[in-house]
């Protein structure tokens, strides 16, 4: 072998060598140890996630029947007669041509069964809840489903969607046999409900109040603090750049575009995007299917609460909590709802109670006896400092309040309640003060 062999042998071994040390830098994975990464954010939950059906519900059946009004606020009959209204096919919608009085006259006959809601529902939001044949229906919002059982020799059931605050009605078809298995599971045992009587409100909208005076349980419950850390996690963009201070009653959450603030004097959390709240947008159809979104991408339902308001011009939505027999709850702080503001594309503000009650500790049953419906409003018009006209609701509920020796209790207090002006205020008996 030649030295010019000899050479070249060698340069092609280092040819060789110098491609496969290459090739495996290129492909070289080291065996890095996984660390746990401690600012990765998991899922909030706070509480628990909704369907809209347990969201949006009514709050009061009327069954008329015999010439007399038998009704009920409990929440497995309520329950139980929307379940059965939503298997039905419901088809043909179309706007009634009759008037509000025509409209308001047929609703009180024998027959007829009132579903009433708290405040008026856009159908394209509860179109969910309901079976419809069809889904491009006109566009129109109800707070009272009657459904209409007096079949007699017609091909068709009649379902009626009243607007109290439009006072107009659409129509809707369902089949008779959807009508007449109505009628023999609850019409037969109307009268087996409380008795109640209409009152027109000077606004236009009727109540249905009790006849008899109302039997309640006054409640003491555990209150149990939501962490606002997680709440943090779910509320800011970023929470890595969120800066947390103690301030006067609590504790404020900010960054450089939002603040959450902490109450532990009125137990409220308040969260506001301040560059947004004065962005105004006037009425969007999907108004209160997005503060419930709002409000389940943290799973943020800790007690029963449902839909009770909205004001489309200032997109507004306030959910409030309802007692296990399906009475509201009322505190004048806040304290038992949630409250959202929207701006045109995200929430400018947020309201709700830093805590969730726990089961509640009774050891005995307290009654208390609420009076009559027309005692309540006999009390009522005796407060000469109210205008008639800007009392637009009354009904029976509970008062939310603190125990004074022992803040980590609530108490739910049964009373009468009446809206003046949007606000709900609690109808003092005579002694009472709160």
């Amino acid at each position: 072998m030649t030295y010019e062999n000899i050479k070249t042998a060698i340069l092609t071994i280092l040819i060789v060598l110098g491609g496969v040390l290459t090739w495996n830098i290129w492909t070289f994975q080291p065996e890095y140890e996984i660390i746990e990464n401690e600012n990765t954010v998991n899922e909030v939950n706070i509480g628990s996630k909704r369907e809209i059906k347990r969201i949006v519900k009514p709050h009061q059946v009327i069954f008329h029947t015999g010439g007399k009004d038998y009704g009920t606020n409990n929440i497995v009959v309520i329950d139980r007669v929307t379940a059965m209204a939503s298997k039905w096919k419901y088809y043909d919608v179309k706007k009634s041509s009759e008037s509000s009085s025509q409209l308001n006259k047929r609703f009180s006959q024998d027959n007829q069964t009132e579903i009433i809601f708290p405040d008026e529902v856009p159908i394209d939001l509860y179109k969910k809840v309901l079976n419809f044949e069809d889904q491009n229906i006109p566009k129109f919002e109800f707070d009272r489903i009657i459904i209409d059982a007096k079949t007699g020799q017609r091909e068709e059931g009649s379902i009626y969607f009243y607007s109290s605050k439009n006072q107009e009605a659409y129509i809707s078809n369902v089949s008779v046999s959807a009508i007449n298995e109505f009628s023999k599971e609850f019409q037969d045992e109307a009268a087996s409900f409380n008795p109640y009587f209409p009152h027109k409100m000077s606004g236009g909208k009727t109540v249905y109040l009790p006849v008899n005076q109302t039997k309640m349980v006054k409640y003491t419950y555990y209150r149990n603090n939501i962490d606002p850390d997680e709440l943090k996690e779910a509320l800011f963009r970023d929470p890595s750049f969120v800066q947390k201070s103690v301030v006067q009653d609590g504790e404020e959450y900010a960054d450089e575009a939002s603040k959450m603030t902490v109450d532990n004097n009125t137990n409220m959390i308040d969260y506001v995007n301040p560059f947004r709240e004065n962005d105004a947008v006037i009425g969007t159809t999907n108004l209160v299917q997005k503060s419930i979104d709002f409000v389940n991408d943290h799973s943020g339902w800790t007690d029963n609460y449902r839909y009770v308001y909205k004001d489309d011009f200032n997109q507004k939505v306030v959910f409030r909590m309802y007692s296990s027999e399906g009475y509201p709850i009322f505190n004048q702080l806040g304290m038992s709802e949630i409250s959202q503001t929207w701006g045109p594309k995200d929430i400018s503000r947020y309201e709700r109670p830093n805590f969730h009650l726990e089961l509640p500790l009774n050891p005995e049953m307290n009654m208390v006896t609420l009076p009559s419906g027309e005692e309540a409003l006999e009390i009522l018009k005796q407060k000469t400092d109210l205008k008639p006209e800007l009392i637009k609701d009354i009904s029976p509920g509970y008062y939310m309040k603190k125990d004074p020796d022992d803040s980590s209790l609530i108490f739910l207090e049964p009373g009468w309640f009446y809206n003046y002006d949007d606000e709900w205020r609690e109808l003092l008996l005579d002694g009472e003060v709160r």
